[in-house]
């Protein structure tokens, strides 16, 4: 019974492969971009007006008017996070620039952007950390002492040959 459910459930409910980049435009010549990923784009149509009408404000579509509008499908991409905000925010910077999207930024970040923005908040969080690694440090110190000796006898011939390795560096530097 239990198994016979979960293979039902999981065949209804399947992700869909593709996702749709759409405009919603309102009479008053307002326009929103968004992506979903239903399988017929219309429906989410429906899910704006009734978020407006619930009093969701957390979309900003709920600035146009959702009942006399039209919804637009304007690119079927891939179904996955990555590949729907590169198309949005395409779309909502170059195409529609005037539309009352909230987001206008592009949400797909390079490594080189993660990377800095990662560095920057540590660099500001500095003294959080210092004080947790010192607590954690002093909490576990018996668990990394033995971590330590684990991975000091695995690599035992790798250090004692890099240890030969610099000793012979700085005898030749000393010549």
């Amino acid at each position: 019974m239990g198994q016979l459910f979960k293979e039902i459930f999981t065949i209804d409910f399947k992700m869909n492969e593709n996702a749709t980049i759409y405009l919603i435009e309102d009479i008053n010549d307002l326009r929103y971009v968004g992506s979903t990923g239903e399988k017929r784009f219309e429906d989410r149509l429906s899910t704006h007006r009734r978020d407006k009408k619930d009093g969701r404000h957390n979309c900003t579509s709920s600035k146009l008017n959702l009942y006399n509008c039209s919804i637009t499908a304007l690119k079927v991409v891939k179904n996955n996070k990555n590949e729907r905000d590169k198309w949005e925010s395409h779309y909502i910077n170059n195409v529609y620039p005037e539309c009352v999207n909230f987001y206008r930024f592009p949400k797909v970040q390079t490594e080189a952007v993660k990377a800095r923005k990662r560095k920057e908040y540590y660099h500001n969080n500095r003294d959080k950390f210092t004080k947790y690694s010192r607590e954690y440090r002093s909490n576990n110190r018996e668990y990394i002492n033995e971590k330590k000796r684990i991975w000091y006898q695995e690599n035992k011939e790798k250090v004692l040959q890099r240890r030969k390795q610099l000793r012979h560096l700085k005898f030749l530097e000393s010549l």
